[in-house]
């Protein structure tokens, strides 16, 4: 048997076989029951009463009772109102002001009054889902009628009370950027005109595929594709480490290293694009280095392909196009291929077919800032954006230097809920130190291999990571952590490179299952900061090793 084992593990073949895809399809299995347990809830408010500013909604209790608390659900158009109570329509009493949590969130407000009518005066336009009151004793309290100044029945915000939740938590609600990436798929699947114009509209979109299939909005539906997007990841690992490392057990470590990390596994459960944008990057990467192999052209579209849809997320794609530049022109002097064919491929690939998928993609759904809706207009939305990325120097609790990252030193502290005083749900996008710290020595080590050995793969490995990771030096903005995530998975690689060589070169046998053990420990302990279980904040306290953790 454990000669099967050994036989199977270290059997050389660069094309998948059918033990490569079972292998790999019980490594995605595992990770994508885990990753999806609590990922969202399914059950939110699919009906919306759009209230414009100076409008009023008068809430008529089934009886006259003391009302302890109001929940409420922002839909896209976040909200602002006055709550007033009255005993007979007549005389009301202001209670308090409130601005809304943010799109798609539901908010508790103590309202604590003995009262017959609710009256909720917008200060802004606004948009609510479902509207619940409850009495002192936690009772739900019937709402006979909702009727706005002007007349019309508010029917929607009182007919789905069973998905008002009894805790307000991420499974129910919107947290961090999902604010604005959410609600802009929402308005995407709607044909609304866009909220979320600083990045191109792919992310978007693919976010929004489930919310159209299913015709239904929630955490779980708005969350779904960045999941899917960090599952597929794990398959491109295992095919990049194939490629890289000739062995099957090599490219079993590539995937599980991407599976066990922290970060990867937070920030591809969140409603927001970067998903997209590192799969596309890994997928343009792994496509030229096939073609570096292969020489095949096809390679070398998909590469430009997986490209164009990169910087179609998120212009950070263009650092991953730095790096294939670099390689493909390493490329041609290397075979002595630097001619006319092939600076033409080169130039339709990653210059012609990105333009045309690019703009594309803004006309074919042009809701957005500005109504791109023809060249010019998807010219002056460039520029807009380009302006609000290059004077983006807002300070943030949560902002990090580029130079800091690779330690993972600031985390981005996502969200917390406290329960009570001793029970309190966090997600943090930290990064799983094992990995991260043995990744350094990793790309070291990989580094002067490249140089000394004249490795070529090493030599892509280091390209891929530094043109995606020093850019932002020259980056004036705020940054945070996630910016170091499409590096990240080339770090990996370089660690992967580290463990194969240790192992096949010296006597430390027990280097990659130590390795595994330490980092799935690491996985484990931190599971409860990275997806937001209630747990007890003394335990989540002490898992803060540094004064720059805060979860």
């Amino acid at each position: 048997m454990k000669r099967k084992v050994k036989r199977f593990l270290n059997e050389k073949n660069e094309e998948l076989n059918n033990k490569d895809y079972i292998t790999v399809f019980i490594i995605i299995l595992i990770y994508g029951i885990v990753s999806f347990i609590n990922l969202g809830s399914n059950k939110s408010p699919q009906t919306f009463y759009s209230a414009f500013k100076d409008d009023s909604l008068t809430f008529e209790l089934e009886k006259i009772d003391t009302v302890h608390h109001m929940m409420i659900f922002n839909g896209h158009d976040n909200s602002k109102y006055q709550i007033y109570t009255s005993l007979n329509n007549k005389d009301f009493t202001f209670i308090k002001e409130v601005d809304g949590s943010g799109s798609f969130a539901w908010d508790k407000k103590i309202i604590l009054d003995r009262s017959k009518y609710i009256r909720i005066n917008f200060l802004k336009d606004s948009t609510l889902g479902e509207v619940a009151f409850y009495n002192e004793d936690g009772e739900y309290i019937n709402i006979n009628s909702i009727k706005s100044n002007s007349g019309i029945i508010a029917k929607q915000l009182k007919d789905e009370k069973d998905v008002v939740p009894s805790q307000i938590s991420y499974m129910n609600s919107t947290y961090f950027d999902e604010v604005y990436f959410a609600r802009t798929a929402y308005e995407y699947a709607h044909n609304l005109d866009t909220y979320e114009w600083t990045h191109p509209p792919l992310g978007k979109i693919i976010q929004m595929i489930p919310i159209v299939i299913t015709n239904h909005f929630s955490p779980l539906t708005y969350r779904f594709m960045g999941n899917i997007s960090g599952i597929i990841m794990i398959f491109v690992m295992y095919l990049f480490g194939k490629e890289l490392f000739k062995k099957r057990k090599y490219a079993i470590l590539s995937s599980l290293v991407l599976c066990l990390d922290t970060f990867h596994f937070t920030q591809t459960r969140m409603g927001t694009v970067d998903s997209h944008l590192v799969l596309f990057i890994l997928l343009s990467a792994y496509f030229m280095f096939k073609f570096t192999r292969e020489e095949k052209v096809r390679h070398l579209f998909l590469s430009g392909l997986m490209f164009a849809l990169a910087i179609s997320v998120k212009w950070i794609g263009f650092y991953g196009g730095l790096g294939l530049a670099i390689i493909y022109f390493i490329y041609m002097f290397k075979n002595k291929k630097f001619n006319i064919e092939h600076i033409v491929k080169g130039s339709v690939f990653f210059i012609v077919v990105p333009l045309i998928v690019y703009c594309s993609i803004y006309l074919l759904f042009p809701n957005n800032y500005l109504y791109t809706n023809n060249l010019n207009n998807i010219k002056k939305e460039q520029e807009k954006m380009y302006l609000y990325h290059s004077k983006l120097d807002d300070d943030h609790p949560f902002a990090s230097k580029w130079y800091s990252w690779p330690i993972s030193y600031r985390p981005v502290w996502y969200h917390q809920k406290l329960y009570d005083k001793d029970t309190k749900e966090t997600i943090s996008g930290v990064g799983n130190l094992i990995i991260w710290i043995f990744g350094i020595f990793g790309f070291i080590y990989t580094f002067f291999k490249c140089i000394f050995k004249k490795d070529r793969e090493s030599l892509f490995l280091v390209i891929m990571f530094l043109s995606l990771w020093l850019p932002y030096i020259f980056i004036g903005r705020v940054m945070f952590l996630y910016h170091y995530f499409p590096a990240l998975l080339f770090i990996m690689l370089c660690l992967v490179n580290l463990l194969k060589d240790i192992y096949e070169n010296t006597k430390f046998k027990f280097i990659i299952p130590i390795f595994l053990i330490l980092s799935l420990s690491f996985f484990i302990i931190y599971y409860p900061v990275i997806t937001g279980v209630p747990t007890s904040k003394e335990y989540i306290d002490r898992l803060e090793l540094f004064n720059s953790w805060i979860f």
